[in-house]
């Protein structure tokens, strides 16, 4: 009778630790299904991610490189409208300002790039040469603007002073014109000779 017992005391000990065993696979076979879920949706977004980011970086490469080639205009192409002409650097407004004084009947048109000493551009019409000041700018153009183009005439001997801007002047570079015969174009006739070109 000992026997007996003994066998099936062993055997409910075997009998326990197999199905103790299966949900402990049971609970490691989930575990790992659920990881994989997990890194595999943590992967796709990871990937969303990552093309939206590139996508964005693309569009904004994409608009800068058709905003500069907007910007940079040729001699004889269809005229930028002010907006493109404020985001011009300073020396394509000048060659811009160089062919629409040609639209106006300018001739002779010289740039003084390098040492202008206030004089950026040359242009003569009816018998007269211009010394011209280009001023692309964000802000107010002030009387140093008008004094430096004034006081260079002689210099290039030119006989009368411009200063043409993409921008507006202040009161004193106004009055400081007006007392020497300084032409000012202001952002508003600059807009009417770039719809004329």
């Amino acid at each position: 009778m000992s026997r007996s017992y003994r066998r099936h005391s062993s055997y409910n000990k075997s009998g326990t630790s197999n199905d103790a065993a299966f949900p402990i696979i049971l609970l490691l076979t989930c575990a790992v299904w659920a990881h994989k879920t997990v890194m595999l949706k943590a992967e796709h977004y990871a990937m969303t991610v990552i093309y939206v980011v590139i996508g964005t970086i693309g569009l904004v490469l994409l608009y800068n490189f058709l905003k500069t080639i907007k910007s940079v205009r040729i001699w004889g192409q269809n005229s930028p409208n002010i907006d493109t002409i404020d985001n011009m650097t300073g020396l394509e407004f000048e060659h811009y300002v160089a062919r629409l004084l040609k639209s106006q009947g300018y001739s002779n048109i010289q740039l003084t790039e390098k040492y202008d000493y206030g004089v950026d551009v040359i242009a003569v019409k009816n018998g007269t040469t211009w010394g011209i000041q280009v001023k692309r700018y964000s802000g107010l153009v002030k009387a140093d603007a008008v004094r430096q183009v004034v006081t260079a005439l002689k210099m290039y001997h030119c006989d009368q002073a411009m200063v043409i801007t993409n921008s507006t002047f202040s009161l004193p570079a106004q009055a400081l014109a007006d007392s020497n015969d300084c032409i000012l174009v202001d952002r508003t006739k600059l807009s009417n000779w770039a719809r004329s070109d």
